[in-house]
């Protein structure tokens, strides 16, 4: 059976990050559809023992009991030994290394193809142009951003061949929710993160975006809540946000179960998307939104250069504008069932992990 390892640098050291964790599942379920035994590597830091076994009983509970691999500290393995690790990544037919987690030469070098993977479009162009982003240890080059290298995209790629992939979603662990919904629209979002200067220009992270859109509530009568990851010091920006019900993404999302039980009770998706995002209009779209159109649930999101890659109107609907996003909600409620049933068509259609899977392998040239 062919192995392709998937890397995470979030897995045992941040368990209460519900949504990093099934972002790897999902790659991992697409390779088991597909016949190919994937392996999820993850790299970790200073974390505790007590978390790694959570980590392993996470892995098990979703069938991948001997599939997992812990390097702590660049040295310490678990889940087996150095040299398993060392021929398993000898045996490997594929690296899909997540955000370049793995940087270990010894084990990288073992590896026949070692493609990095861009979770952020935008920032991690901008980031080379001013860091070792270690794209030199790779040979394949992939991005979630659907028009980096294209003549819009304004950062130059440094001669890079991005190929572009929708994020996957495992299907079967996202039923369709039949149940009316007993939170209004929601999203699970962290106020501040990313941020670069590129040419003067700034591309930050989901506040500004935010704070364009912050009387939205006042504009409409449909309740819009935000799971937001903001420190209680921020009490200017907080107070901006009185109109919205602001709750605590860790105590409402933060593990497997609690994320996607707080997708499949809302109404539907709004969110912003981080300014690097729309700025660069590099075609962003979330792994977090297509786990509320798997479930059945409408998606309103902000343009970030996506229409011409994805159809939209019906179950996912995109703004730019504080007219568009009113509109967008009103659309949704007055077809609710109509786009509810085009959100789960549009995952399975598009997003379907075997489906994303067997694009990437074909195109990594994995027979």
């Amino acid at each position: 059976m062919k192995k392709v390892i998937v890397t995470s640098g979030w897995g045992a050291g941040y368990p209460e990050g519900g949504g990093m964790q099934w972002l790897n599942l999902h790659y991992l379920a697409g390779l088991r559809d597909l016949g190919i035994e994937g392996f999820w590597l993850d790299l970790t830091g200073k974390t505790d023992e007590e978390l790694i076994r959570q980590f392993q009983k996470r892995c098990e509970r979703f069938g991948f009991g001997g599939q997992w691999i812990v390097l702590r500290e660049g040295k310490e393995v678990f889940g087996m030994t150095e040299r398993q690790l060392a021929a398993l990544c000898g045996d490997c037919e594929l690296l899909i290394n997540l955000c370049g987690a793995l940087q270990v030469d010894e084990l990288l070098g073992r590896i026949q193809r070692r493609a990095y993977f861009d979770l952020d479009p935008g920032f991690t162009q901008a980031w080379a142009h001013q860091f070792d982003m270690h794209f030199a240890k790779h040979n394949l080059f992939f991005t979630v951003g659907l028009n980096v290298g294209s003549p819009s995209f304004p950062i130059p790629t440094q001669g890079i061949h991005w190929q572009t992939f929708l994020p996957p979603v495992a299907l079967e662990f996202w039923p369709v929710q039949t149940d009316a919904p007993v939170r209004p629209f929601t999203t699970i979002a962290q106020w501040r993160g990313q941020e670069v200067v590129w040419q003067g220009e700034y591309y930050g992270p989901k506040r500004e975006e935010f704070l364009r859109f912050v009387d939205l509530p006042r504009q409409t009568t449909q309740p819009i809540e935000l799971a937001l990851l903001i420190h209680e010091s921020e009490a200017e920006d907080l107070a901006s946000l009185r109109a919205w019900n602001v709750v605590n993404p860790h105590e409402v999302a933060g593990e497997l179960d609690s994320f996607r039980r707080y997708i499949q009770h809302s109404r539907g998706e709004f969110s912003v998307a981080k300014g690097g995002y729309v700025k660069s209009r590099g075609g962003w779209f979330s792994d977090r939104t297509v786990c509320y159109l798997a479930s059945g649930r409408p998606a309103l999101v902000q343009e970030t250069g996506i229409g011409g890659h994805l159809p939209t109107g019906r179950g996912l609907l995109t703004f730019s504008s504080m007219e568009e996003a009113v509109a967008g909600i009103e659309a949704i409620n007055a077809d609710y069932a109509g786009h509810c049933a085009a959100a789960r068509k549009l995952a399975e259609d598009r997003f379907a992990a075997p489906l994303i899977l067997q694009s990437i392998l074909e195109r990594a040239h994995v027979d």
